[in-house]
This record gives structure tokens, sequence and C-alpha cells, in this order.
């Protein structure tokens, strides 16, 4: 399952001034739902010139929040998808008192015995 949203580079600093803003720093990258920009007087292509006050993510400090849209400038749209599972780049120790096997990377409550 994923989505489309679409990605801002701010061009200005804006330090937040109430407590749903998030800061910005020139060259940041943010990510905005495109379901956050759905309001009954949108228009398709919008999105490339904000007016008023976006909600999103700022990709570098990973923050959710408020920020204005005439401090940016649109990038393009990103889809966004579920995140992929972490890999497990490391072995499993062995089970304390069982048998000794060598099990590759496993995901945890994953079984690492050899079954008896």
């Amino acid at each position: 399952m994923s989505s489309d949203s679409f990605q801002y580079r701010a061009l200005f600093e804006y330090k937040r001034e109430r407590g749903d803003d998030i800061s910005l720093q020139p060259g940041d990258l943010l990510t905005v739902s495109k379901l956050a920009l759905l309001t009954p007087d949108y228009q398709e292509g919008d999105e490339k010139n904000p007016k008023g006050w976006l909600h999103g993510t700022n990709e570098r400090t990973k923050e959710n929040g408020d920020f204005p849209g005439t401090f940016v400038e649109y990038v393009g749209v990103v889809r966004v998808g579920l995140p992929a599972g972490k890999p497990w780049p490391r072995p499993v120790p062995p089970t304390p008192g069982g048998p000794q096997t060598s099990v590759g990377p496993q995901p945890p409550g994953a079984c690492a015995s050899g079954g008896k």
C-alpha cells in the first residue's frame, strides 16, 4: 500500500513560533501528504505554489508539523509506501542450554533450533 505525497525544499530559515510548527533550514526536504492538501477549494496544481500553511515532515529532523508554504519550493511527487522490514545482519545467539547450531539471520521470535 502506498500513497502520493509532495516534496518541498526549504528556501529560507523558519523558526518555530507555535507548538505545532516545525523549524526549517535552507535546503531541508519536506514531505507533505496529498491528503493534507485536499481542501474544498483545492485545484490540481495548487501544490506547486503553496500560499498558506502546510503540514508535513522535515526529512532532516524527522519532525512533523506546520510550516509556511511561502518558505518552500515544490520539488515533485514522491511515492510513500510501507517501510521495508529491517534486515537482520547479525546471527541469533544460541539458545541457552540448547544445541549449538549455526543459523543465519533471523527476525525476532523466529525459532533458531533445528527441532527435535
